[in-house]
């Protein structure tokens, strides 16, 4: 046998494993106070690090973007796209007739309206501050395009704001056709009718048709 192997054990390393067990006790079981692994701290710090610069670049910097500028940036993209295939809309009823007998373009303006309208008219046009657009009454409306009018001027001394300098002709024309389409259809919560109940829209007639 080795020299080693017959040296008498001193107990020193039992005497140091029990220096290094835990208070506590379960059912006879004690818990070894085993060190917290380096890559750990690593781990922890190199987290609070990254957290701190994510937060100040993204709260401060003037180069950051968030989730919001990319939605609108796609969103602009996707109406350029629609629009793009268009071609320049003519400000008439007609072209909003033709529009909202169009599931494509109804689907792109009901997102225009979400964004820009249901604040004051609702999501599904019943009304909150502004009218409620599913009704047979308008204030400022007698005949179709008369929406466009109210889309690019205001009315009701500013509550509804002009949108002229604030979108294109395209999406102008596109969102009073959606809030053409509203009429006739049933929201959740209806606001009263405001105004004066007007004819209804003229009959749909495609402009092939018309030729």
């Amino acid at each position: 046998m080795s020299s080693i192997a017959n040296q008498p054990n001193d107990g020193s390393e039992a005497v140091s494993s029990m220096e290094n067990l835990l208070d506590h006790e379960y059912d006879g079981i004690r818990e070894y106070d085993n060190p917290v692994p380096g890559w750990w701290h690593l781990l922890f710090w190199g987290s609070v690090v990254f957290g701190a610069l994510y937060y100040f670049f993204f709260t401060f910097s003037p180069v950051s973007w968030t989730v919001q500028d990319r939605w609108e940036r796609a969103q602009a993209a996707a109406y350029q796209r629609v629009f793009g295939e268009l071609g320049e809309l003519k400000p008439d009823a007609q072209t909003m007739q033709e529009l909202m007998h169009n599931p494509q373009m109804m689907a792109v303006a009901k997102g225009m309206f979400a964004t820009n309208c249901a604040q004051c008219h609702a999501k599904d046009g019943g009304g909150i501050n502004g009218v409620n657009l599913t009704d047979n009454s308008y204030k400022n409306v007698r005949k179709l395009d008369d929406i466009i009018t109210v889309l690019n001027k205001g009315a009701n001394n500013g509550a509804m704001p002009a949108w002229e300098t604030r979108m294109s002709q395209n999406e102008r024309i596109l969102l009073a056709a959606y809030a053409a389409s509203l009429r006739g259809s049933v929201p959740a919560a209806p606001k009263a009718p405001e105004g004066t109940e007007i004819p209804p829209w003229p009959e749909f007639v495609p402009a092939a048709k018309k030729e």
